[in-house]
Parts: C-alpha cells; sequence; structure tokens
C-alpha cells in the first residue's frame, strides 16, 4: 500500500514560493487600495464644489463650504452663513455635509484653508467679495504616490489634476 501526501521539503518549498509572491504582490495591493481612495476622496470633494455652486446660482445667494473644526480631514458642511463669518454656527442653514475620505492629508491654499464661498452668479469670491482662488490637495500614504488636486480658478471653475506628492503640502505622508 503507498501513502499519498507531501513531504516536508515539498511543503516547506511550496511555503516559500507563497511567501515570495506575497511579499511581491503586497506592497502592490497597498498602492492599488491607496489610489482607489484618493480618487474616491477627489471625486468625493469636487461633488459637494459643484454642489455648493449650484446651491449659490439656485438660491441666488452666497453659499459656503467650510472644513469641520478648520480641518478638511474631519470633512467639510455646505451651509448658508447668515453672519459671513465662514464658520457654521447657529442661524446658518446647512445644506449639506460629508465626511472626507480615507485619506492621509487634505491641504487648502490660501483662503481654501478655511473655506470656499460661491456667489449668486458662481464665482467664488472671499467674504469681503475679492476673488477666491486655489488648490485643495488631497496628499497619499505612500511615498512616490501622486497627489490628487482640485484647482478652483478665479470665476470659480473646478479643475482637477494630479501631481507627485510635495512634502511642503503633504506633511509625513512621504515616511509610510
Amino acid at each position: 500500500m503507498r501513502c499519498k501526501g507531501f513531504t516536508l521539503v515539498e511543503l516547506l518549498t511550496a511555503l516559500a514560493l507563497v511567501t515570495i509572491l506575497l511579499s511581491i504582490g503586497l506592497p502592490a495591493f497597498g498602492r492599488l487600495i491607496d489610489n482607489q481612495r484618493m480618487d474616491v476622496g477627489k471625486e468625493q470633494l469636487a461633488r459637494s464644489i459643484q454642489q455648493t455652486r449650484e446651491e449659490a446660482v439656485r438660491r441666488n445667494e452666497a453659499v459656503t463650504m467650510a472644513p469641520v473644526d478648520g480641518d478638511w480631514n474631519a470633512g467639510w458642511r455646505i451651509f448658508i452663513d447668515r453672519n459671513s463669518n465662514t464658520l457654521f454656527d447657529q442661524g446658518d442653514q446647512l445644506l449639506g455635509q460629508d465626511m472626507a475620505a480615507s485619506v492621509h492629508h487634505i491641504h487648502g491654499s490660501g483662503a481654501l484653508a478655511r473655506y470656499l464661498r460661491y456667489n449668486a452668479l458662481g464665482e467664488s469670491e472671499l467674504v469681503n467679495g475679492g476673488f477666491l482662488a486655489g488648490t485643495l490637495r488631497l496628499c497619499p500614504h505612500q511615498q512616490g504616490d501622486d497627489a490628487r488636486m482640485l484647482i478652483i480658478n478665479r470665476v470659480g471653475r473646478l479643475r482637477l489634476d494630479r501631481e507627485p506628492a510635495q512634502p511642503r503640502y503633504c506633511p509625513a505622508s512621504l515616511a509610510h
């Protein structure tokens, strides 16, 4: 009678092959997941920006989008800012709210670090009426990956782009 099965050498060889394949495949899979999260976060933020602009035009009044507790990573609110302080507080009308996607960091340049406001014509503007332009950057977890950018021009139009993550905008994202 003959026994069927694997020898210890065959099992160790198979285990070594599986280990090598996993060590090659898992980092690439992690990068794929991070890139997918970045794209989802970019689309989520872009939808909210478009909603803010559309609400301002539809309502024929200024509408503000601001980060929760001053941090875009915590999420954002879309609201009618009755007292023009760019903060959601009592007396303001909430139109929408969203949570940030699972990205490493969201950085806003200039006034976009604090708020985005559209007037009744659909133009981005500062609270004092000047034009507001800038970039929101979504920073990756993985070194070498591209940051996603949402660029608001001086008339309020949104453009999406990518660029290599820069440490001055994406602090510590390159440490992972």
